[in-house]
């Protein structure tokens, strides 16, 4: 095993702040009374998928100092072989969080921006559903030694088949018969879809090609997660629709820009496209280096290579993900920022979220180039002074330029009035809260009955 200085480098700071940005969302979402009972359950969804995704990170951290420790020969008796590491309670929770989260991944477009249950006890539903596949799925995963990846993650793919027709629908509604308010509903589904998709979307071209399969012979091979047939065959169907749906979205919001104008959300699809394309032409170029776990022995990846994944795919996860999440969260009129106590809490978030944004990749910058401790630390300083003397400013802009996806889809369609109470809300945070404790809880009992070594 090689030891690559990038590599991982962005997984601690991802825990801390997905944990931080999701525990003060929740605590603005339960203050927000006022919002349209989806947008505060979507929210509220968001909210604690940015707290799971925190947790599984602070596994991948665990795992990631471990793998480090064996290969600077710096090991525990514990974790005296990459086996031990595999098949320890941290994998465990890293499998079981992500088990977690893809119950929740289904969940979201069922509720926002269009709400297909419209149901006074559609919280309850949710929370049951979520319960029940998490009681399935995180003891069968670790159960089977993880060779059902490809199989489980179509629930991932679900948010495709749900948001793709609501863009579509109601992007031709602006388009074709200029209905007022479409574009919010189209452009949160964008912004839903980046967040959960956008680090595969990376890949779009490998996936239309299907390059992709020769790096997920090699991860099989190399982290010796070997998988089931139908899961195999269902990974290469899942990155068709990844591939798909990537150019259907930047073909219509290009067709958008012919008419509207070029905008925000050309930029990052553009940005996306063209990395995109890179990756496939890097593919190409390192091609021998990712199949050799297949024919011979795995050879190392060149240092370049690996910074460019970090810059893309882990920038993407890693940093992308939140930033969307919170813009979501602010800009879609889900939190209420004038309840009590609410703005100081907001104002901390974009704080944080800004800082932590910056000094990431300023660090990133450090480990390709030459520069000096010196010059990032001044760089941070000043990113640091300049964000607190415009932070009011950013704060006003979001606030005051805020869209609201369910007004404008009550003005389009006819939804039913629905009225939920706050013991919904806070039902449906003490399940998922028991949820991530059982989750947990199996990781640490599997890992005590020494299951699989």
């Amino acid at each position: 095993m090689v030891q690559y200085e990038s590599l991982n480098e962005l997984l601690p700071v991802a825990s801390v702040v997905h944990i931080a940005l999701g525990a003060m969302a929740l605590v603005l979402m339960h203050r927000s009374r006022e919002r349209e009972w989806n947008e505060r359950f979507a929210g509220l969804i968001i909210s604690w998928m940015m707290v799971m995704l925190g947790i599984e990170y602070v596994f991948s951290t665990l795992i990631d100092y471990r793998v480090d420790q064996l290969i600077t020969g710096e090991q525990v008796a514990v974790f005296a072989t990459y086996e031990s590491i595999f098949y320890s309670w941290m994998t465990y929770g890293e499998s079981a969080m992500s088990s977690v989260l893809l119950s929740m991944v289904v969940i979201l477009p069922l509720i926002f921006p269009f709400p297909l249950i419209q149901k006074e006890s559609a919280l309850k539903i949710c929370a049951f559903f979520v319960i029940f596949i998490s009681m399935v799925l995180v003891p069968l995963d670790i159960f089977s030694k993880f060779s059902h990846n490809g199989a489980l993650g179509l629930l991932r793919w679900i948010g495709f088949f749900i948001w793709i027709p609501i863009y579509l629908r109601f992007l031709f509604g602006e388009m074709l018969y200029q209905e007022e308010g479409a574009r919010d509903v189209s452009s949160v589904t964008i912004l839903l879809l980046l967040g959960v998709y956008v680090q595969s979307w990376v890949f779009w071209l490998m996936h239309l090609t299907g390059l992709t399969s020769v790096y997920l012979s090699r991860w099989r091979v190399e982290d010796f997660v070997a998988q089931s047939f139908l899961s195999s065959s269902l990974d290469m169907v899942a990155v068709a629709i990844v591939g798909t749906t990537f150019i259907v979205l930047f073909l219509g919001e290009t067709w958008r820009a012919f008419s509207k104008g070029f905008g925000g959300m050309n930029v990052v699809l553009s940005l996306v496209f063209v990395v995109g394309v890179i990756w496939y032409l890097l593919t190409l170029v390192n091609y021998e280096t990712a199949e050799s776990c297949i024919l011979t022995t795995c050879q190392a990846w060149d240092e370049n290579f690996i910074d460019w994944y970090v810059f893309t795919y882990q920038v993407a996860k890693f940093l992308f993900v939140p930033l969307i999440f919170m813009f979501i969260l602010l800009n879609y009129n889900m939190i209420d920022t004038e309840a009590k106590g609410s703005q100081m809490i907001t104002r901390i978030m974009v704080l944080l979220l800004l800082l932590v944004a910056t000094s990431s990749l300023i660090e990133m910058i450090q480990i390709i180039l030459p520069i000096p401790e010196m010059i990032t630390s001044a760089l941070f300083a000043g990113g640091v002074v300049l964000f607190i003397g415009w932070e009011e400013r950013i704060m006003d802009q979001i606030i005051t330029k805020k869209s609201s996806a369910s007004e404008s889809l009550n003005k389009l369609v006819d939804l039913k009035k629905i009225i939920i109470e706050d013991s919904e809300f806070r039902f449906f945070s003490i399940s998922m809260a028991a949820v991530i404790g059982y989750a947990l809880l199996i990781a640490i009992l599997f890992d005590s009955m020494g299951m699989h070594l």
